[in-house]
């Protein structure tokens, strides 16, 4: 029986995995991704999230012994946020948007910071994070999404020489309008019972 679940285990851990791969080798293919990356609002909330799922997917799928080293370096939880919210940070700056479609070593720095950066971060350490952790990190990224938008949305000038004053502006609306749902999801969470319970 105990055999049976830990092949069970297994076999859904490697199937997360390879999808995680897969979405990565499809966000790489040049049709889709120059698709994604011609559209400001496509580029950071559809590739963007969908990078950070695949790296989940990946971080959660590593052998057991690769996590509990990894664990060390990560006690409760605080570096592998504090490595995701930087990531995060950084490609919210608009230069980093360009770079990303004239340089194609920051394109590649791109994917893999996203997907093990922020991804895999957090799927190493969301669990082992307290209550306080997340919600230090919820705190900041949140109000930080919310900040981005904000600046797109008013900003007289294009902040990215690649998109349009329009696309900056529905990306900011779209920013402010996830980090608004975002804290509404969160606040909710207090109120659903827990699996303890």
């Amino acid at each position: 029986m105990a055999k049976s679940i830990v092949s069970i285990r297994l076999l859904s851990e490697r199937g997360a995995a390879i999808t995680g791969w897969l979405i990565i080798g499809l966000l790489a293919l040049p049709p889709l991704r120059q698709d994604l990356e011609a559209n400001m609002l496509y580029h950071m909330l559809v590739q963007f999230p969908l990078l950070i799922c695949a790296g989940f997917l990946i971080g959660n799928a590593l052998p057991v012994v690769i996590k509990n080293r990894l664990t060390a370096w990560n006690h409760l939880g605080i570096t592998g946020l504090l490595l995701a919210a930087c990531v995060a940070s950084f490609w919210m700056i608009p230069r980093a948007l360009d770079e990303t479609l004239v340089q194609p070593w920051i394109e590649t720095f791109k994917f893999a910071s996203l997907t093990f950066g922020v991804g895999a971060a957090l799927a190493l350490s969301w669990q082992s994070a307290s209550f306080l952790i997340k919600g230090l990190f919820i705190g900041n990224l949140l109000p930080m999404l919310a900040v981005a938008g904000w600046l797109y949305i008013e900003s007289p000038v294009r902040l990215c020489n690649a998109y349009l004053v329009s696309q900056q502006e529905l990306t900011g609306t779209a920013l402010v309008w996830a980090s608004v749902f975002g804290a509404i999801i969160w606040l909710a969470s207090f109120f659903m019972p827990s699996e303890a319970g």
